[in-house]
């Protein structure tokens, strides 16, 4: 089980975005920061005027009471004027264990009441220990509260319970309303960085946006063979040396450079290769068809010795196969330097079936079959780029093939191309020499038996179909496995040779021998 990798989201977006993205994020979550040690301070600077209030409300109530009622029946004289004690938003509660003696509430807009059974037990409840406590309270909100002992002058062994509450409302809506304060400032400065930075960051950024453009000019630059010569450069006022993104717009004006010296360099080795193998085939073709010339002259001398007679059989062989290969050489050397076809309309069914019939008569061991449409195939291309294709195709069937292979040889005619296929049941091509296959000097040797193959080839066969193909602009392709190797050449019709007739898929004739 293979296991990908995936990106993550973030490295999707383009460097620019993800800068700017990372700002905005540092800029929120230092605004964040200040805002939650800000609302902590705040929070606590309220709570701590909130109980300087309680605690002295809390003071005055006690001296008051003290002053005024001698017993706790006495309480309810307090009603009115008491109330007056009370800060806005606050109360009193004065109770006997669970029983309340007096309360009372003044709410925001200076009105007051009593506190009813259930706020007065609520307060009275969850009001615990010496010092201010939060509480809520039903239907009357958040408020912190004080709980303390009174004694009155008549009754000094009585402790009464006397609990003060100031109201939190306040401090709750000023600490909503700096918290949002805060998420604006936080969200407005995120924007504003935002926008601001995506100008800067680009324009910093600008030269690598330069690099990225020559980067894909150059990709898309043909650099297999041929002359480089296409001078893409990074403008010279994007390569700063005191930015990152300038040092790499300098360091890939070098790496192309670099690259374009070393690729002419390369072109003008090759150029010289060829030049000197056409030279040097050319050069040969007279000698060889000298010796060949003396050779078969030779041979007819009466009398010779018959191992004469073989050695000089075997010298006119050598020869032939000599000058075949000169002639390979010198066919490749004109197709790199300046192919030149002859473009005319050929009816490819007869060329077939005539380089066809040559083979069963230099094959006589293998069977040959012809799979073609019942009408001609006429296609635009040079009849002898054409017919060496074929010849090539099908020597190769034949030398790479043991006698008795089955060779079928098959044009199917549709409605964008005619494809001429030659295919053989023999022992196949190795799966590792095929993507190799159409070089030059590439010998593939079919797997499990090195002997099938005639010793007069030297691998250039296929490298001419090769050549001959893209030349003619036609596409060659191979298929194999053993007991099925098929060529394939792909001729494309121009839009006058269209065969309608193709569509129905009805034109191919069935193989006969």
């Amino acid at each position: 089980m293979r296991l990908r990798r995936t990106r993550p989201k973030a490295a999707r977006f383009p460097l620019r975005v993800r800068l700017v993205m990372l700002v905005c994020t540092l800029i929120v979550a230092v605004v964040g920061v200040i805002g939650v040690v800000s609302v902590s301070i705040l929070h606590q600077n309220l709570m701590t005027q909130v109980a300087n209030g309680v605690f002295l409300a809390t003071d005055s109530a006690i001296g008051r009471v003290s002053a005024e009622v001698g017993s706790a029946k006495d309480l309810d004289t307090l009603g009115g004027p008491f109330g007056l004690f009370a800060a806005p938003d606050g109360y009193y509660v004065i109770a006997d264990g669970d029983t309340v003696l007096f309360s009372v509430y003044v709410a925001p807009d200076y009105s007051a009441r009593d506190l009813t059974d259930a706020e007065a037990a609520a307060v009275l409840r969850r009001t615990t220990g010496d010092d201010t406590t939060a509480i809520s309270v039903p239907e009357l909100g958040d408020f912190l509260s004080l709980r303390t002992s009174l004694t009155l002058a008549d009754e000094p062994d009585r402790e009464l319970t006397f609990v003060t509450g100031g109201g939190l409302d306040d401090v709750n809506a000023t600490l909503r309303a700096f918290m949002l304060a805060e998420v604006v400032i936080g969200l407005l400065a995120a924007a504003i960085a935002a926008s601001i930075g995506y100008r800067l960051v680009r324009r910093e950024l600008a030269p690598l946006e330069n690099v990225v453009d020559v980067a894909d000019r150059v990709a898309a630059t043909p650099m297999s063979s041929g002359e480089v010569s296409g001078g893409e450069r990074v403008p010279l006022r994007d390569e700063d040396r005191d930015s990152e993104a300038g040092r790499v717009a300098g360091a890939l004006n070098r790496l192309l450079t670099h690259v374009e010296a070393s690729l002419n360099a390369r072109h003008a080795t090759e150029e010289s290769m060829r030049r000197f193998v056409a030279e040097a085939s050319h050069e040969l073709r007279n000698p060889l068809a000298a010796i060949r010339g003396y050779a078969d002259f030779t041979i007819t001398t009466p009398g010779l010795d018959r191992d004469v007679v073989g050695a000089l059989a075997r010298i006119g062989a050598e020869s032939l196969r000599m000058t075949t290969l000169v002639e390979q050489l010198l066919l490749l050397a004109k197709l790199d330097a300046d192919p030149e076809l002859r473009i005319e309309e050929i009816d490819l069914s007869k060329v077939v079936l005539e380089t066809v019939s040559d083979a069963r008569a230099a094959r006589p061991g293998h069977r040959w079959r012809l799979a073609l449409p019942p009408d001609p195939a006429v296609v635009l291309g040079d009849e002898d780029a054409i017919r060496r294709i074929l010849l090539n195709l099908i020597g190769n069937a034949g030398h790479h093939t043991p006698p008795g292979t089955s060779v079928t040889v098959s044009l199917t005619t549709a409605e964008a191309a005619t494809i001429l296929s030659v295919e053989d049941d023999g022992p196949g091509i190795p799966e590792e020499a095929l993507p190799t296959l159409f070089e030059r000097f590439t010998q593939a040797r079919p797997p499990g038996d090195g002997n099938t193959r005639d010793a007069s080839t030297v691998g250039l066969g296929l490298a001419i179909v090769s050549a001959l193909a893209d030349a003619s602009g036609f596409t060659v392709s191979v298929e194999s496995r053993p007991g099925r190797t098929r060529f394939s050449v792909l001729v494309p019709h121009p839009p006058r040779v269209v065969d309608q007739r193709a569509v129905d898929g009805s034109l191919e004739r069935p193989p006969h021998d």
